[in-house]
């Protein structure tokens, strides 16, 4: 048996209705006590005209300080190794 708990998007904080389709990014702590997840939801597909859902968004914003630190790394070796 399947139990629909009402939970809303940590994307775009609008509901997540029974029948969508979500992803769920368990994620630990370390600031807290370290042993308890905790869990974010998001939208895995499209709706009302959007490029992208709210998980894919949700990645991209994840990846892009990821890119840019790589970036800022690979300047600063370059530089040294000139040195």
């Amino acid at each position: 048996m399947i139990v629909y708990n009402a939970k809303s998007c940590d994307h775009c904080q609008s509901s997540i209705a029974a029948g969508q389709r979500w992803v769920r990014e368990k994620i630990y702590d370390p600031p807290s006590n370290g042993q308890e997840p905790v869990y974010y939801h998001f939208h895995a597909e499209l709706f009302g005209g959007q490029e992208g859902s709210c998980w894919e968004k949700h990645q991209m914003e994840r990846e892009i300080p990821r890119a840019v630190k790589a970036t800022k790394c690979a300047a600063v070796s370059g530089q040294a190794s000139r040195v």
